[in-house]
């Protein structure tokens, strides 16, 4: 509880919803569960900076990569990343300290806090409102940009906070979470038709595609698609994410997250 603590007092937002919306106890909470499920976690990051690396190695050209969800930093393959590219953008709503540590020491590395969906402003409001993002699409030096396991996060918060605060139905939610994972795939697709005709950036999709919980026993107990009725592409490559070991979330159950790679 003290280290939760002094990560909110030390942890500076540049977004003003960010706090109230709950996104840095969120992440906060998240960097207390990886550390409690460093084993189970690892091969799934080991898997991401795989998946990174092998499109990464793929483009023509290597000025900018472009990371959405960057989080805390550990599911990147920065070391390389910072060698193959002239520069290396994360972005995310929250970035903590040990983030900005390791960041830190890249001269071409930069942390940008800022809301991928480009909604949040509206929807803090109580305004559901959801927006095609822009950013980033006419910067015609990004030669990759990389969505990483945050499609299937995108509704979590928002929903959260308009059904407390604005009593958003069960409906309403469904429709809502919907809409935001729809949004950021159309914005993923847009990066290639905006890009310039002598660039030709690649997209990369890490992201949960199926979700699996299971019985002390070992046996299914639940599973269930986290895309609803969003059409999800077809992926490249696939692997389990023993995401809650039994006990972490459940004395009842655990949970395996199917992870899938894309390229659009």
């Amino acid at each position: 509880m003290i280290w939760e603590i002094w990560q909110y007092l030390n942890t500076p937002t540049a977004l003003h919803y960010a706090k109230p919306m709950g996104f840095v106890k969120e992440s906060i909470a998240m960097a207390a569960r990886a550390k409690r499920c460093q084993t189970t976690w690892q091969p799934h990051y080991q898997a991401c900076q795989d998946a990174i690396l092998e499109i990464a190695e793929l483009c023509e050209e290597k000025r900018k990569v472009l990371i959405f969800g960057a989080g805390s930093l550990q599911d990147i393959p920065l070391d390389a990343l910072s060698e193959l590219f002239d520069q290396v953008l994360l972005v995310d709503l929250v970035f903590l300290p040990d983030a900005r540590n390791q960041a830190a020491a890249y001269t071409n590395v930069q942390l940008i806090e800022y809301d991928v969906t480009e909604s949040l402003d509206d929807l803090y409001h109580g305004n559901h409102y959801v927006a095609i993002p822009k950013r980033w699409l006419n910067d015609f030096g990004v030669d990759l940009v990389v969505s990483l396991n945050l499609m299937t996060q995108l509704p979590l918060m928002p929903v959260k906070w308009l059904e407390s605060h604005f009593q958003l139905d069960e409906v309403e939610a469904d429709d809502l979470g919907q809409m935001l994972m729809a949004a950021h795939l159309h914005y993923l697709q847009q990066f290639s038709e905006h890009a310039d005709s002598r660039d030709n950036p690649l997209i990369c999709l890490i992201s949960d595609r199926w979700v699996q919980r299971f019985d002390k026993n070992g046996q299914l107990i639940k599973e269930f698609d986290p895309w609803g009725d969003v059409l999800k592409p077809e992926t490249q490559k696939e692997w389990d994410w023993q995401i809650m070991p039994l006990g972490e979330a459940s004395r009842h159950y655990s949970q395996v997250n199917r992870v899938g790679v894309s390229i659009l």
